[in-house]
């Protein structure tokens, strides 16, 4: 599920994304960690946070202007597009590792004959504009671990316990309401 970073800019109502590169969000340095760390500048533990996209983008890029993060959910089906922008990322970190939930707006979910050149520049017309949330989690916290990402397969993900599903969950369901 690679994350990547595109140039934005307005066609008319519609707007025109170009792929830049891939970003790292996740790992120590990533910008997760980093907005954890400036927003937790006293150590609290567990600490609940939230980033919103533009955020995340200034941490991969140093600006955020007419740049956004997108999530490829997809990246290995052949002829499937699966792409959704970044909006939100709420965390609730604890000592070592951090559940997170991710809201996300939906651009494209399709078939498509060649992915990868869509891929490389498309126009948003059409686009789904759905409103989803995911949860995921890192292999960092408060005071230690990595901050990468943590194994998510066929049969496993995050585990909440109740203090962070309250958390996470409150936060995104009132985004999904909107």
């Amino acid at each position: 599920m690679p994350f990547m970073l595109y140039q934005v800019r307005a066609k008319g109502s519609d707007h025109e994304y170009t792929y830049v590169r891939n970003a790292q969000i996740a790992g120590s340095r990533g910008p997760l960690a980093a907005l954890q760390r400036r927003k937790n500048s006293g150590g609290v533990c567990p600490f609940p946070w939230h980033a919103a996209g533009r955020e995340i983008v200034e941490g991969v890029l140093g600006a955020a202007d007419g740049h956004e993060i997108v999530i490829d959910l997809k990246p290995y089906k052949t002829k499937t597009v699966s792409l959704y922008r970044v909006m939100n990322v709420w965390g609730y970190s604890y000592a070592e590792w951090t559940p997170i939930a991710l809201h996300l707006e939906s651009l494209f979910d399709m078939a498509h004959h060649d992915p990868r050149e869509f891929k490389k520049r498309f126009i948003d017309r059409g686009a789904d504009r759905d409103q989803v949330g995911e949860f995921l989690y890192l292999q960092g916290g408060v005071r230690e671990g990595t901050w990468n990402w943590g194994m998510v397969g066929r049969v496993n993900g995050t585990l909440l316990w109740p203090d962070a599903f309250a958390s996470l969950s409150e936060c995104l369901t009132a985004v999904l309401r909107e």
